[in-house]
């Protein structure tokens, strides 16, 4: 008798095991798809002609962020709307880097944690953006402009 509860639970753990899984995909399909909608768009609408990174951006607008290399293997950065709008493409050396802008916030907001850093675009503005857990034990998303570092806002929700 115990041998059979024991397999009903091991069955039962699967079965969720393998709904959870099959959510999980279901949830992250649509991502994956614009992703590749973007890398595409970035490969044939923009001088980048291999990508090294891509991901979504989710400002007040949805844009996928692209990041490759042009012809003459110089660094660009493409930001594609992910409905109707504007691509806007930069080299990487025309802003401030990853680096860079973490040094900027590291020394205006000295945060305790930083939880990501990503480019994203605010007005058809390019810009980075931080977010970090402050002395505060809140969550901010701190924005800096891409081509010079300059504070932009910040936002605690």
């Amino acid at each position: 008798m115990k041998k059979w509860i024991i397999g009903i639970l091991i069955l039962f753990l699967l079965l969720i095991c393998w709904r959870g899984i099959s959510i999980y995909q279901s949830a992250m399909e649509p991502l994956e798809s614009a992703q590749a909608k973007g890398n595409e768009i970035a490969l044939e609408k923009t001088p980048i002609e291999t990508i090294e990174e891509s991901y979504t951006y989710f400002g007040t607008t949805a844009y996928q962020v692209v990041i490759g290399k042009n012809d003459k293997d110089q660094r660009l950065i493409a930001w594609i709307p992910e409905k109707k709008g504007e691509i806007i493409t930069r080299f990487e050396k025309d802003g401030i880097s990853e680096k860079e802008a973490l040094a900027i916030v590291n020394n205006e907001r000295n945060p305790e944690e930083i939880r990501s850093v990503k480019l994203g675009i605010e007005d058809n503005i390019p810009i980075w953006e931080i977010i970090y857990m402050g002395s505060d034990q809140r969550l901010t998303y701190h924005k800096l402009y891409f081509e010079n570092g300059k504070y932009r806002n910040s936002i605690k929700p």
